[in-house]
């Protein structure tokens, strides 16, 4: 009963909700240097950012931006193991982790020869250090599989 109810909530809010299809996040950026792509996607919780493989075949590896919906909102029991498109628990995002009406206008992404900054509204919001595969997050309130915490 409770996932019916989740579903539908989540149906209702994909349809009545203040955001629509053309205002999600999907930005790309390649480095002219390294020839390595960066994609920034918002899901319908969060924003992730994915570093591609070199040869562009898949994903090399992640990091957490943001989510767009209230993390303490969220009832979900910190012992379900949240995914990609499920908004991660209370615990685990920080109060710079979310971040309401969050536009492609407000990203920027700075490529540097080991690693790529994305920046939210000119701050640093996440570090993807391409020699270790470890993303920096300003999101995050522990270190965790979706990435390390990102200080200061």
């Amino acid at each position: 009963m409770k996932k019916l109810l989740s579903s539908f909530f989540r149906e209702w809010f994909l349809i009545n909700g203040s955001r629509n299809h053309q205002d999600t996040i999907f930005i790309t950026s390649t480095d002219n240097a390294t020839g390595r792509t960066i994609m920034i996607e918002e899901n319908e919780y969060n924003v992730w950012v994915y570093l591609l493989r070199s040869d562009k075949g898949g994903i090399d590896f992640k990091g957490f931006l943001c989510t767009v919906i209230n993390p303490k909102k969220n009832d979900a029991s910190i012992q379900e193991k949240p995914v990609a498109d499920t908004l991660l628990p209370s615990s685990i995002v920080n109060s710079f982790g979310y971040i309401k009406n969050i536009r492609k206008k407000h990203i920027s992404i700075h490529w540097q020869p080991d690693y790529v900054s994305v920046l939210v509204k000119n701050k640093v919001y996440l570090i993807m250090d391409i020699v270790s595969k470890v993303s920096y997050s300003k999101g995050l309130a522990e270190d965790c599989e979706y990435g390390k915490c990102l200080e200061g």
